[in-house]
């Protein structure tokens, strides 16, 4: 029964090892990424992506691909075709 346990525990921190080692190594490549110099970005690209809150669902979706419906002459922002009927519905 003991080297059952054994083996267990060492595949486990095996495990855990791998996992380390895979995360050291994807976080370096967006660290690297990260370094590059702004001549090699695109124009207009900042990295980050406003988000607005669908009044329906409640979902946070992205600005770029929300529904945009203006009401009252402010823009809202859904997250699909039935959030945004169910709003003007109501």
């Amino acid at each position: 029964m003991f080297p059952f346990i054994e083996r267990l525990i060492l595949f486990l921190i095996a495990i855990s090892v791998i996992r380390s080692v895979i995360r050291f190594v994807t976080g370096l490549g967006g660290r690297l990424s990260q370094n590059r110099s702004p001549m090699n970005r695109s124009a207009g690209t900042q990295g980050t992506t406003m988000l607005q809150q669908d009044p329906v669902c409640g979902t946070y979706v992205a600005i770029d691909a929300s529904l945009k419906t203006i009401v009252n002459g402010k823009v809202v922002h859904f997250c699909s075709p039935e959030c945004r009927d169910k709003y003007r519905a109501a």
